[in-house]
């Protein structure tokens, strides 16, 4: 597993490639609370050349652990490929939502960007 960070437009894109884990995802997140210079108010998760299985038990360990860095409103677009992917994500929506943080799952990269531009 390796991740990339870049901008478009001023929204921090995470573009991961491999399978990943809890841990991955963690340490992914730390870099992007570290990423100075980068935007926190809108990210984009690109697991499209990703895939993962989480059990809900990690998706929540997850969720709990992302909210963490909650510190401003921001909104958070999760761009999958797969089935379960999209799936997992869908339930990673539902634990992750904060008044502070919104979460959308997309397929598609033009309307995910979309979204986080509104």
């Amino acid at each position: 597993m390796d991740f990339e960070l870049s901008e478009i437009d001023d929204i921090l894109v995470v573009t991961i490639h491999g399978n990943t884990t809890v841990e991955d995802i963690k340490h992914i997140l730390d870099q992007t609370r570290d990423a100075s210079g980068y935007s926190h108010s809108a990210r984009l998760w690109d697991f499209r050349n990703s895939a993962f299985d989480f059990v809900q038990s990690e998706v929540i360990d997850i969720a709990a652990y992302a909210t963490t860095m909650d510190a401003q409103p921001s909104k958070v677009a999760m761009l999958v490929k797969e089935d379960l992917s999209y799936g997992v994500s869908r339930v990673y929506e539902v634990f992750r939502h904060t008044e502070f943080t919104q979460i959308n799952v997309f397929r598609d990269k033009g309307e995910a960007l979309a979204w986080l531009k509104e």
